[in-house]
């Protein structure tokens, strides 16, 4: 097998006016608000106060420190009892905000922390970054971050640095996203499972911000979810998905609004975002500035206006291209008591219709995704069930939050000093996808209990990776044989000649393990994301066009366990959701 070229990646230099435009998962913003509008939710442009500085908040949060201030004590373990304590902080932390603008902008910028984290790892570089506890705070792209979530006196750090200093921050940040998920999903969408601790927090992540994505277009959205994280389209999708949660801000990203119809919506978790697409007559907004966004009816809309970025658009509709239309309305189709909504802030696009991405694009499988999120029913209007979307959310937030990794440990039923403790961990990559609708959604939104934790079951999702023992490759000491040999040299993206002593002292497996099958142990077959040119190459047996093994998620047809991402290929020839499902 040779050197593929096209793992090149160019890590695009973006200036201080294309920095400031929001990614995929800026969900959060906003300005110090006067004492007399804090409880004001039409008033956007605030600071999230701590809650220390209001009386009540005070002791909301006394009480969350003073409860199980000494759960966690031993930095070699961490148990199931902890994690359910940072989640029944975070609903505590909920409960404490007055209303559903200051509490989407908190639990939609505690994701945002957690992804912001993860979204910087590249999967060729010789600093993988990722999940590590470092962000660049003084980074436009994080504009948001250090003022509201993260700052000295922000509760979430205060909760932190008072009961859980035993953990990393990046255990700790992706334990609170978790918990969020948790609180706000509809229908209890639990990420215990396949929570995994041990990631150790970096001194400092120097141009981390730069790998941030853009948002300006889907190359943006590919660069950084499939060429530096190592993931498909459907977990781009996926991911993106956590739009449905929080808010944007003018004040830091540019981009002002919500993604979804109204502000009790933006506090819940579900798949209403992937419908926001089908349903509205979408139309730019901002155009000629770097702001450009899309946005449909009342431009105010009582404070929070509806938007969707380009990066948002672009998986399902084909602006981008010379040969296509822009602008563009995604409904030319919608017509109401005030006419055409496609002809509205000085734009006549009644007879301009978006393209609709086809099936021999590259994002094709992007626009899939969309149409199985959304749920359109056959005749008109979308289903009740979030499970879809779900289900890839959870395997992609696993893979993200893990990748550079290697050992990570699933969580202890107890740290009593008799369990035995585990080593730490080492960095390595570990990866593991008509008719018209109707205006009105099929139901209203359910607002997750604030108070306390879901009531509905939780679900047990399935990750895209394979189970822990298979995330570190060490070198395999037998001879190889005649049909499986490691080259000797090859060139690396910068065009450097390496060796596999240097893909395994770096754990680069998952770039070059097919030109070093025998140092990477994986001489019979290729793991789930390593670089094939077909599918005899990969244990899965199938390659993407991308190049890359792909697994087959739950529900799947299968014939032996090396084809599902759970390793699980059950007695129905189903692939199952973990081992022995």
């Amino acid at each position: 097998m040779k050197l593929q070229k096209g793992l090149a990646i160019l890590l695009v230099s973006l200036g201080p006016e294309a920095l400031i435009t929001a990614c995929p998962f800026s969900i959060s913003g906003g300005e110090a608000p006067d004492d007399d509008v804090v409880h004001n939710p039409r008033n956007l442009r605030r600071r999230l106060t701590a809650l220390a500085d209001d009386p009540d908040g005070k002791a909301m949060l006394k009480s969350i420190l003073e409860n199980r201030r000494h759960l966690q004590a031993d930095t070699d373990c961490l148990s199931e009892q902890t994690y359910d304590a940072i989640h029944e902080d975070i609903v505590e932390l909920s409960a404490a905000f007055p209303d559903d603008v200051s509490r989407a902008h908190i639990l939609g910028g505690i994701v945002r922390l957690a992804a912001h984290d993860f979204m910087d790892f590249n999967q060729t570089s010789a600093d993988f970054m990722g999940a590590d506890g470092c962000i660049d705070m003084g980074h436009p792209s994080n504009a948001g971050l250090p003022e509201d979530i993260w700052c000295p006196t922000c509760d979430l750090r205060v909760i932190y640095e008072s009961k859980y200093l035993s953990m990393s921050k990046a255990d700790f940040w992706i334990a609170a996203a978790n918990a969020v998920i948790k609180l706000t999903s509809s229908d209890g969408l639990d990420l215990k499972s396949t929570f995994l601790w041990g990631r150790t927090d970096a001194v400092d992540c120097v141009d981390s911000a730069t790998r941030l994505p853009a948002a300006s277009s889907c190359t943006e959205v590919k660069e950084v979810f499939l060429d530096r994280m190592g993931l498909s389209w459907t977990d781009a999708v996926a991911l993106i998905g956590a739009h449905t949660l929080g808010r944007g801000s003018a004040s830091f990203s540019g981009h002002d609004g919500i993604w979804l119809d109204t502000v009790e919506e933006s506090v819940v978790f579900d798949k209403r975002y992937y419908e926001e697409l089908f349903r509205r007559a979408w139309i730019p907004r901002n155009l000629n500035t770097d702001v450009q966004d899309w946005t449909w009816g009342n431009q105010n809309n009582d404070g929070s206006p509806r938007f969707m970025l380009n990066t948002d658009m672009c998986l399902f509709y084909e602006f981008e291209s010379p040969e296509s239309a822009f602008p563009c309305c995604s409904r030319t189709d919608l017509n109401g008591a005030n006419g055409n909504p496609c002809d509205r802030f000085g734009l006549d696009l009644s007879n301009t219709a978006c393209n609709t991405i086809g099936a021999t694009s590259e994002r094709a499988d992007a626009a899939a995704a969309i149409e199985l999120f959304a749920g359109r029913r056959t005749n008109g209007g979308f289903n009740n069930d979030n499970q879809p979307f779900y289900d890839a959310f959870a395997s992609a937030w696993s893979v993200a939050t893990s990748n550079g990794w290697s050992e990570l440990q699933p969580l202890a039923s107890s740290c009593d000093p008799t369990t035995p403790t585990t080593s730490a961990p080492s960095r390595s990559p570990s990866k593991s996808p008509s008719q018209a609708p109707t205006d009105q959604p099929t139901s209203n939104p359910t607002k997750a209990p604030i108070t306390s934790p879901p009531t509905a079951s939780p679900i047990t999702p399935s990750p895209t990776n394979a189970p822990t023992t298979r995330l570190t490759q060490s070198p395999v000491t037998s001879a190889p044989t005649a049909s499986c040999e490691d080259e000797e040299s090859f060139e690396n993206d910068r065009g450097k000649v390496k060796d596999c002593a240097w893909v395994i002292a770096g754990g680069r497996c998952r770039g070059f393990a097919h030109l070093c099958p025998v140092s990477c142990g994986e001489c019979d077959c290729l793991l789930n994301n390593r670089v094939c040119s077909s599918g005899a190459d990969c244990c899965s047996g199938s390659c993407s066009l991308e190049g890359a093994c792909v697994c087959r998620s739950k529900g799947v047809s299968c014939e032996f366990g090396d084809q599902c991402c759970s390793g699980n290929c059950k007695a129905d020839g189903k692939c199952g959701s973990k081992l022995f499902d």
